[in-house]
């Protein structure tokens, strides 16, 4: 159990929650709409929604991107996007990579998670918000690329 100071100072860790996410986004220019009923936020960068939610315990919150490829799913279309995905996730800590299918085609996610089980004062929860945007972002743009090519390939 984390006890929270309450206390209108900026500086001071309080509890992360949905309210002051969405507060956190719209000083970083966008809106953030919270479907209460199913646990997460979204707001939009770049074009790319983005999906806020906690984990159960509350301690971790994952910022969350999910991009729909178009792409067919076929083994080599999965193949080629798995292995993309399991080289980034090697090199790189944040986010998590991974892929999915949907409805006969191939989604790719991009997902970050930070720590807010002790609270986070209002500059941490801004650049945690931040670097999980620029690396899910960073993250989409490399798997675009790899997409690209695999079409391509399946074109031929």
């Amino acid at each position: 159990m984390t006890l929270h100071v309450v206390t209108d100072d900026p500086k001071v860790p309080s509890p992360v929650t949905f309210e002051r996410i969405g507060q956190a986004v719209e000083t970083m220019g966008t809106s953030f709409e919270v479907f209460a009923e199913e646990g997460f936020g979204l707001a939009n960068f770049s074009g790319f929604p983005f999906q806020f939610a906690f984990t159960t315990s509350g301690k971790f919150l994952s910022v969350r991107i999910l991009w729909k490829t178009d792409l067919p799913m076929s083994t080599q279309a999965m193949a080629a996007l798995f292995t993309a995905a399991d080289q980034w996730n090697r090199e790189r800590y944040f986010p998590t990579i991974y892929t999915l299918v949907d409805d006969g085609l191939i989604d790719v996610c991009a997902d970050y998670i930070c720590s807010v089980g002790a609270g986070m004062n209002d500059e941490q929860l801004v650049d945690n918000i931040s670097a999980g945007v620029a690396a899910g972002m960073d993250g989409i743009n490399f798997m675009q690329s790899i997409a690209r090519g695999v079409a391509t390939q399946l074109a031929k």
